[in-house]
């Protein structure tokens, strides 16, 4: 985790904003509509933890405090 934690704090602080779509069923970043440069990354870090609904997207979001930077 301490990797993919790095990746996404490091997103966070250049104001990425991280969100859960339902529609894709995993979490992404909101920039995604955009650019899908880092799609691909979001994907196997959704997969890897397990974060296909939102309550997921939620639980691990406060376990890794990626809302406030």
């Amino acid at each position: 985790m301490n990797e993919d934690f790095n990746f996404l704090r490091e997103l966070k602080r250049r104001g990425e904003e991280i969100i859960f779509s339902e529609k894709k069923g995993r979490m992404m970043l909101l920039s995604e509509l955009w650019d899908r440069s880092n799609s691909e990354i979001m994907q196997k870090i959704s997969s890897e933890y397990g974060i296909d609904s939102r309550e997921k997207f939620n639980a691990f979001k406060e376990k890794y405090n990626l809302t406030d930077y």
